[in-house]
């Protein structure tokens, strides 16, 4: 029964993640399309930088709750933190590759936090503190997140967490480093004109 839960969750999650808070909201507020604004990226950030700070940051919220929503959901209903995390990455595949958007989205920094949030809040703000310093260091404060979530499976194991979770929070990671391999290797930016 817990199986056939997880892959309706991970299915409703996917087409609730394919909402392109980005595009939707800077389509109807300015009348631009967020994937041809500076950076080309249909994420919270881009909005926050090129479009407008209030914006950027209710796009970043609602991003967060479409993976929030899911694992609230996930554990209404009973199932293992590790099913629900499964279940809600797809969320973050949605938020990466909407199909309501011909696959271009954003990145998935908002909606990797929905999920890390509601299970490993502290590690997660212990996380961003050596993420701020090297993104300080190296002068791009857009890198945060990569180094928050690379962090956060580590302090995840050091704060002594279930091994399920553990795994589960390195799932994720991984899952969404190699999405972000592939949105570079597609070099999709580029093809945005197209659309």
């Amino acid at each position: 029964m817990d199986f056939f839960l997880t892959i309706i969750l991970a299915v409703i999650a996917y087409f609730l993640g394919s909402i392109s808070f980005s595009y939707i909201i800077t389509k109807k507020s300015t009348g631009r399309d967020i994937r041809k604004i500076d950076i080309k990226n249909a994420g919270a950030l881009n909005v926050l930088l090129n479009v407008d700070k209030k914006i950027g940051i209710i796009v970043g919220l609602l991003d967060i709750a479409k993976t929030l929503v899911i694992v609230l959901t996930g554990e209404a209903l009973g199932l293992s933190p590790y099913a629900v995390i499964i279940a809600a990455s797809f969320g973050v595949v949605g938020h990466c590759f909407p199909i309501y958007y011909k696959f271009y989205g954003g990145k998935g920094a908002a909606s990797v936090m929905g999920i890390l949030i509601y299970y490993i809040p502290l590690e997660l703000i212990i996380s961003a503190l050596p993420a701020l310093l090297i993104a300080y260091l190296i002068r791009r404060v857009g890198v945060t997140p990569v180094f928050m979530f690379l962090f956060s499976p580590v302090f995840t194991y050091i704060f002594d967490n279930p091994m399920s979770l553990f795994l589960a929070v390195t799932y994720l990671v991984v899952l969404t480093g190699i999405m972000n391999i592939v949105i570079i290797c597609m070099k999709r930016e580029s093809k945005v004109s197209n659309h």
